[in-house]
This record gives C-alpha cells, structure tokens and sequence, in this order.
C-alpha cells in the first residue's frame, strides 16, 4: 500500500461527505479522499422503490471513473447500492465496498436483541433492514430488526442537535436495544443520539474506513 492510498467515495448526497470524511481521519488519516458525487442516486431509487438497472449502471460508472483515476480503493456511501459490489468485483481487481457491510458484520457478531434500523429515505429503511435480516439470518443471528423511517430527519440534516431530538423521538416507546443508522448522512448524530438514548449506535462509517484500511494494508 502506497503511504497516502486515494480512496474514491461515491456520494449519493452531498450530506454523506462530511461523516466520510470524519470516519476516515479518525480510522486512516494518510489516506486521501477523492469525493465523486451523483446526487439523485438515493432519491431516484427511493421514487422507483427500488434501485432499477439503469440507476445501478450509474453507480457503475462512477466507480469505473473513480478506478480509471487511479484510486486504490473505492467506497460507495450509499446503502442502497450495495449489491452492486457483486457486479464491480467481476469487473476489476481494484477492492470495492458497499456502505454498511461492515456494520452489518459487526451486528451479526455482536447479536442484539432488538436493532432499529434508522433512515431518512422510506426506501432506504426497508432497504438496509431487508438486506440486514438476510445477512444475520445467514449467520443464524435472530435479532429483531425495526425499520424506521424517520420522516423528519431529512429536514433536520444541516442541525445536529434537531437531527438527534428527531431520531430520539421516532425511537418513542419501542422495544430497540441497539441503533444501526442506515445512511452515512445520519452518522455524525451518532455519539449524541447514543448520549440521549443511552443505546449503542453503530455508525457505519468508522466501520467501512476500518476495513477499508485494514484490506489495503494487508496487501502485498
């Protein structure tokens, strides 16, 4: 691995940014981040209810460019895209990652009881959910999973201490031993709303940063 690795991160929202960048200066300092930016992916498929062929070969074609420019790893910061690292392994040699794998890692090791699966897109909630209980059932992980589609937060990005009262209060009365937030535009509420709430909060960011510097230190 190079001494300054160029991390390519693909971007869905422009709010995805700062925790990313956040993550990787608290996990990997040297590296250098490279934000590629297609601000009507989420959007888009959260209108479809789904994330169709032609939005997945968008999120294709920024991870080809960001490959193409010499990035040694590429992230991409939107949970909803994940099953296209299938897709971008068979196409390059150069390591790909999905958003929340390593969030979803860590909870089937970790085993709740109960995790709330946080979002400010109603198609994103389902979406990490519907793909988080396929991952822990594969680890035979009975957790519970609660998705919860915080209508509010979307509005309440750009205030912190609003966007945390927001998760809080959707939290109301629900039986949730772990927080999971499903976005990365979410995840600098994460210390606060576990303040709040005393309940853990996985914040996948710092995970996916983690395993990003852990897989290109590992390489020859």
């Amino acid at each position: 691995m190079t001494d300054h690795p160029v991390i390519a991160i693909v971007h869905s929202t422009t709010a995805s940014i700062a925790p990313t960048t956040e993550a990787f200066a608290r996990e990997m300092p040297q590296a250098r981040l490279w934000n590629l930016l297609d601000d009507r992916l989420g959007a888009d498929a959260d209108q479809a209810g789904t994330v169709t062929p032609p939005l997945r070969r968008r999120m294709l074609d920024l991870i080809r460019h960001g490959i193409g420019g010499g990035a040694d790893a590429v992230l991409m910061a939107c949970s909803m895209y994940g099953d296209t690292v299938a897709v971008a392994e068979q196409l390059w040699t150069t390591p790909v990652f999905a958003s929340d794998l390593d969030m979803m890692n860590h909870l089937a090791r970790t085993r709740p009881h109960a995790v709330a699966v946080l979002a400010s897109l109603e198609t994103a909630a389902a979406d990490s959910a519907a793909r988080l209980r396929i991952h822990l059932d594969a680890h035979q992980a009975h957790t519970e999973i609660v998705p919860i589609f915080s209508a509010g937060a979307a509005a309440a990005a750009g205030d912190l201490d609003q966007l945390v009262k927001t998760l809080a209060a959707d939290l109301d009365g629900r039986d949730i031993d772990t927080l999971c937030l499903a976005q990365y535009s979410l995840s600098l509420a994460a210390d606060d709303l576990a303040e709040l709430t005393g309940l853990p909060v996985v914040s996948p960011p710092h995970l996916a940063a983690r395993a990003v510097r852990d897989r290109l230190e590992s390489r020859p």
